[in-house]
């Protein structure tokens, strides 16, 4: 057992993920007296737990990951799941569910959610709609428009490369503080919007009604309407961390343009 306590962050890719964490330690952890430890899947959410499902979620998260790489068992070298107070991940929505297999149902996802609801325990599972640069999708003080706000289930293939030439700071290793307090801002708004409010969500609604098993309920309702409504992960997590400190810090605005501008 190592010395420290350590927190894993579990991501699908290989290269914008482990920017976004590494960022997210150094705005927001830098005085923790943990180390965080960021280790990329190599393979999406669904394969990762149909692995632990197989085993009855017997085997350990961190087991799991420590075999199926060579990269990913030197970094755990010398650490078993006693040493990680929390475990987090982070994925991207794969409407298709391809990867699955015909002996999983249609509602896998909240299946996992299920499986991954406690950072203590199997970990807790956050997902990006429809995938990780969501984040940068924005512009400050706005929560969006009809054309921004929804992704076509057909040109989430384009989706890298529009929400880059969208992106006020498409770049997120520069993100400081500043930029997150506009990115979370921004997540309130639309999370409200999403729920189908006006007025942006009070920290108490907030707390009580969002998380990441409710918004994929809603996630699903909106994809047989319009599409994937555009929702990044990150934000959230930072919100179910530090809570009402950070949110009287970030969130500003009362109002969500949803009503006047997207329907």
């Amino acid at each position: 057992m190592a010395d420290r306590d350590y927190k894993a962050f579990i991501v699908e890719g290989e290269a914008r993920e482990p920017q976004i964490i590494d960022n997210i330690s150094k705005v927001f952890f830098s005085h923790g007296n943990f180390k965080i430890i960021t280790l990329p899947a190599g393979e999406n959410i669904y394969m990762l737990w149909k692995k632990l499902k197989t085993d009855d979620f017997d085997t350990d998260i961190i087991e799991v990951l420590r075999e199926s790489n060579d990269d990913i068992s030197k970094q755990l070298d010398g650490l078993s799941r006693e040493d990680f107070s929390e475990v987090y991940l982070f994925f991207d929505y794969d409407v298709h569910q391809t990867n699955l297999g015909r002996e999983y149902d249609v509602d896998v996802v909240k299946q996992m959610l299920e499986s991954f609801d406690n950072e203590t325990e199997n970990g807790k599972l956050y997902i990006s709609y429809p995938m990780v640069e969501a984040l940068r999708d924005y512009k400050p003080g706005i929560c969006g428009d009809r054309t921004n706000c929804f992704v076509k289930i057909t040109d989430i293939k384009e989706y890298k490369n529009a929400s880059a030439v969208r992106a006020v700071y498409p770049h997120f290793k520069e993100y400081d503080y500043e930029i997150w307090k506009d990115i979370i801002d921004i997540f309130v708004m639309r999370v409200s919007c999403l729920f189908g409010v006006g007025d942006t969500l009070e920290y108490e609604n907030y707390s009580r009604k969002i998380n990441p098993y409710e918004v994929y309920v809603l996630e699903e309702n909106e994809i047989q309407v319009e599409g994937v409504f555009v929702l990044s992960a990150f934000p959230e997590f930072l919100l179910d961390y530090f809570g009402q400190k950070l949110w009287r810090n970030c969130v500003r605005h009362k109002k969500n343009h949803r009503e006047q501008q997207c329907f």
